[in-house]
Parts: C-alpha cells; sequence; structure tokens
C-alpha cells in the first residue's frame, strides 16, 4: 500500500473484517451460488454513446458469466429528471430494479432512501463468505493495502452505521496530486542555477527569471510565477492550477478538498494558524515584489493559462506554473518540453479519490435474489470486468503490449469504438482497477507519438516526485470524508460552503494584499478570524468533530 495513504486504525471494522475472512479458512468450503436462467433488472441513465444495451458485448458477457438475463429499466439522464422518476415510482408503490446503478445520490439521500428502506444495508454482504466476495477483499488487499475494507467501510457508512452503496475504485495514480507545479529546467540552464529544493531558493529562482531575461529575446517579458485560481469554490479554476495551494504547503498541511487537518482524532482548521498566516505573507510578498502574477487570480479559462504556458511564438515567457500539465499545455508545442516537475518542499495534498471512492450503486428492498445482485457487483469488479468495462474486449478492442514499466507490459488500444457503439457501457461505474506503470492497468503509449510521450514523461515523472514527498512529510492522520448525519446537516446548514469560500476569497486577498487583507497586519488578521467566527466557524467545527468522532469510533 502507498504510505502516503496511512490511515486511523477502526479497531471495530477491523474486528468485523477479521472474522468475515477467517469464516473463509481453508478448512472452510466457501458458499456457492447457482443463478443459471435467473432474471436481474438493472436501472441505469442510458448513456448517448452506447446504441444498445440489451445486444452489448459488456452485457453478454456479464450474462454469459452469471448464467442470467439482464433486463433493463431506462431512467431519465438528467439528474432532477431521474430524482423525480424514482420518486415518482416511490410514490405509486411501483417496484425499483434489482439494482440501481450509477445513481449519483449524496450521503444525505443514501441514507435517506436507506433509512426508508428502499434501498438495502450491503455491510454483511461486503463481510461475507462466499468465494467471489472473499476474492473481492484479497485483490482490494493487493492493489490497494490490508486495511482498504475497513477505509471503505468508514468513508461510506450512513450515519446509522449501514453501508448502503457499493463503491467504485478506479483509481489512477496520474490524477492523484493537488496543486501541480513545474518549473523551466531551460531557464535554469541558461542561469547557471539548480532546480530549488526550499522556499528561499525558490525565491532566489523567481528573481533570476524576472531579472536576467532567461528567454533571451531582450525584451523583460517574463512571468516568473503563474497558475489559476478560482477565488471561490464555484467557479471555474482546478485546483491542479492552484499556485498558492502549492506554496502554502511549504508551511503546513493544508488540503481544501479536506478543509480540517486532524491530529490524534481531534480536528482543527488549517485557516486559522499561525503557519497558514506565514504562507500567505510569503505569497504576499512573491506578489509584491513581481514575482508571482497577480493574473493567477484572474484567469478566467484553460485556453488563457496555457496561451502564457505555451505561447504561439513558441519563446517561452513563464519561468514557474501550476496546473495538469498534458491538460495545460498547448499541443506539439516545444515550448511545454523545455520544464521539470517542481515537487512541495514539504507537504504534498493527495486528492481524495482514493480514499473515498464514488458510491453509486444500490441494491434495492424490491429485489428477490440479493445475492444474485451483489454476485453481480462482485462481477463487475472484478479484474476482466474492469478491463472489459474501461477499453473493451482483448484482440477485438486492445492487445496486450511489453513495454519499459515496472510491470513489463500494459495494454494498447487498438480499436476502441467510437460512438455511438456496443461495445462497453461507456463508464467505468463499479469497477475495480489501480492503474500505474506499476500495474498491467496502464496504458502502452505509442513511440510515433514523440511529443506527447516526452509531456507524459514530465507529468509521471512529477507524479512520483509528488509521492515520494507524500510519503516523506504527510500527517500519519488525514481526514478523508465527514459524513453528517441529518440533525448534524440541518444545523450545519450551507455554513461550511459558505465558509469555505469566504476563506478562499480572502486567501486571494491576502496574496495581493487587497485594502484590509495585508496578512502583516495583525488587526487585519484578527478581523478575517473574526469574521469566520461570526459567520459560524466554531458551530461548524463542532459538527465536523461530532460526525468524526462518530465515524472512527464505528
Amino acid at each position: 500500500m502507498k504510505q502516503y495513504m496511512k490511515k486511523i486504525v477502526c479497531l471495530a471494522l477491523a474486528v468485523l473484517m477479521v472474522a468475515g475472512l477467517a469464516a473463509c479458512g481453508k478448512d472452510e468450503t466457501p458458499i456457492s451460488t447457482d443463478h443459471t436462467g435467473k432474471v436481474l433488472k438493472v436501472g441505469i441513465q442510458p448513456r448517448l454513446q452506447v446504441d444498445d444495451y440489451d445486444n452489448n458485448d459488456l452485457t453478454l458477457w456479464y450474462e454469459e458469466q452469471l448464467g442470467i438475463d439482464i433486463q433493463f429499466v431506462n431512467f431519465a439522464l438528467g439528474a432532477s429528471d431521474w430524482r423525480a422518476q424514482v420518486n415518482a415510482m416511490i410514490a405509486a408503490g411501483e417496484p425499483l430494479p434489482d439494482i440501481m446503478w450509477g445513481f449519483g445520490w449524496n450521503e444525505q439521500e443514501r441514507y435517506d432512501y436507506g433509512r426508508d428502506g428502499y434501498i438495502i444495508d450491503l455491510t454483511d454482504l461486503m463481510l461475507g463468505d462466499t468465494a467471489a466476495t472473499v476474492e473481492w477483499r484479497e485483490r482490494m488487499a493487493e492493489l490497494f493495502g490490508e486495511d482498504r475494507l475497513e477505509t471503505i467501510m468508514r468513508n461510506i457508512a450512513s450515519p446509522d452505521g449501514a453501508i448502503y452503496g457499493f463503491p467504485t475504485q478506479a483509481y489512477s495514480d496520474e490524477y492523484n496530486t493537488n496543486s501541480q507545479a513545474f518549473i523551466n529546467k531551460v531557464w535554469l540552464d541558461r542561469l547557471g542555477l539548480e532546480v530549488p529544493t526550499n522556499w528561499d531558493e525558490l525565491v532566489e529562482v523567481l528573481r533570476a527569471f524576472k531579472t536576467q531575461d532567461p528567454n533571451q529575446n531582450g525584451k523583460m517579458d517574463e512571468i516568473p510565477a503563474v497558475g489559476w485560481v478560482s477565488p471561490t469554490t464555484t467557479t471555474t479554476g482546478g485546483a491542479y492550477s492552484d499556485i498558492p495551494a502549492w506554496m502554502l504547503n511549504n508551511f503546513l498541511f493544508m488540503c481544501d478538498k479536506r478543509c480540517w487537518n486532524v491530529e490524534n482524532g481531534q480536528l482543527y482548521s488549517p485557516y486559522t494558524t499561525e503557519e497558514y498566516r506565514e504562507g500567505l505573507k510569503a505569497i504576499n510578498a512573491l506578489v509584491d515584489e513581481g514575482l508571482l502574477s497577480d493574473s493567477t487570480w484572474t484567469i478566467s479559462s484553460s485556453n488563457e493559462l496555457c496561451a502564457l504556458w505555451t505561447p504561439a511564438d513558441d519563446v517561452a515567457i513563464v519561468g514557474m506554473a501550476g496546473g495538469h500539465f498534458p491538460a495545460r499545455v498547448t499541443q506539439d508545442s516545444p515550448v511545454a518540453l523545455e520544464y521539470v516537475a517542481l515537487p512541495p518542499f514539504n507537504y504534498a495534498p493527495m486528492v481524495t479519490s482514493y480514499n473515498v471512492p464514488n458510491c453509486n450503486f444500490f441494491i434495492t428492498e424490491d429485489c428477490e435474489d440479493v445475492q444474485l445482485a451483489f454476485d453481480f457487483l462482485l462481477l463487475v469488479a472484478s479484474d476482466e470486468a474492469s478491463f472489459r468495462a474501461t477499453v473493451g474486449v482483448e484482440g477485438q478492442n486492445w492487445e496486450w503490449v511489453e513495454d519499459d514499466s515496472p510491470a513489463g507490459k500494459g495494454y494498447m488500444a487498438t480499436n476502441y469504438p467510437t460512438a455511438p457503439h456496443h461495445v462497453t457501457w461507456h463508464t467505468n461505474g463499479g469497477t475495480m482497477s489501480m492503474t500505474s506503470l506499476d500495474t498491467e492497468h496502464h496504458t502502452v503509449r505509442d513511440p510515433e507519438q514523440v511529443w506527447t510521450n516526452a509531456v507524459s514523461d514530465i507529468f509521471r515523472n512529477h507524479e512520483m516526485q509528488y509521492t515520494a514527498i507524500a510519503e516523506q512529510n504527510n500527517p500519519e492522520e488525514i481526514l478523508d470524508i465527514i459524513i453528517y448525519s441529518p440533525e448534524e446537516s440541518d444545523e450545519l446548514g450551507a455554513r461550511g460552503a459558505e465558509l469555505l469560500i469566504y476563506i478562499k476569497e480572502s486567501r486571494a486577498k491576502f496574496c495581493v494584499g487587497q485594502a484590509g487583507f495585508d496578512p502583516n497586519n495583525d488587526a487585519d488578521w484578527a478581523n478575517y478570524l473574526k469574521t469566520l467566527d461570526n459567520m459560524g466557524m466554531q458551530d461548524w467545527h463542532r459538527l465536523s468533530q461530532q460526525a468524526y468522532t462518530r465515524m472512527i469510533s464505528k
């Protein structure tokens, strides 16, 4: 298991897990259920890319594996529409399908539908001793670590402790990092500088980028550093491009997707600490000196950042840039190849997709054969099904190819269908896979795609270095998710979201030194803290701590 995914041990679940595994020891005979000839009704929202579900290659394979007939019940695509359709069926007393496939109910909705008896608790099934269930747990442990089941059950459990949904764990280590940063190595070499390894070295490098004409065009047009930051949580600008967040993590561990840090089971806000303030002071100094462009907070689109990072005239003007590298550089631009990875100097906030899987697959109370429905979900999560769901049929849509990765081989897409098609369901929902150069689930690159391969190498090098920093420096305890009870949610209301918006807006103002937001001014900092309290920061903390304590105690 990757060491940066350190977890709080949940003893109660650990005991249950051990008991469940022990029940299927070598001296025990796993339960085997024959499903031949049975019907499974699956509620779906048909995707426009798929022209036929009944005669779909993936559907036919599922049916062959279990000896069953899958019948589809179609729901509307729009979120409000399918929700209304589900509720209308319930109100009319119509039975729901055996499985609700890919329905994006949030934590509160899952709890409500489960508590009211429309979807069932999967806890006993997940801890069961059928051969398929044991194999699922063993494969999960092999891919993600021995405590993965424990982590999942904690993170998707409803306030009553029930597990109402089945998790998707299609994880790629290529999308594991927040606030990515890259630096122009050609500029460093021209100026006789090394890749910075700490904050002071970074400041000196950015000063050299500003004053020593590293692009050698005779103009003072260099932008030492730039990113693309949303000043709120409701506008565009991704976490990958958040240069200020990258910089702040050199002063404290902070991840906006988690909001709270945790130590010894106690939550605390990183946004009110002196370390956070010191980081704001440092960033403010960069902006004042023209070393971090204030356009970081005004760029309005990915294309705008892309045009700065990789200009059309192929003369670099950016020294340090933040963003998801393959998606933020101009296709075939030679400027992109001037950059190398710049991992954090201290902490490395990782994204939450690994720890908190999608949980959009449900068995309904109307299901007549629960074991069949669960065995189907286990089949979907199998290794072969994960391949078929994502890239189609071996030999028809992809083939194995040897390469120089640690795994020794991966797959190369040879004939993945264009839409509309009937090869897959056009989703990896319900699957379980780890996509990494260390596994066979990675894509083998076409050697003729020279620029694309070079960009991929730069990006993958960033991921490796970022992960190494996380393994070495990140806190022992990292918050995954908080699931509030209905009463807690009602009391909290929109305050959590409103507070986070204010925090991000204030961060931008502190960084650029807007009036009333000078991080060096004690009165301005005190007013920021007072505003947080007036907005309900203490209540947010109290309710979050209460919910988190309940989660880790189960």
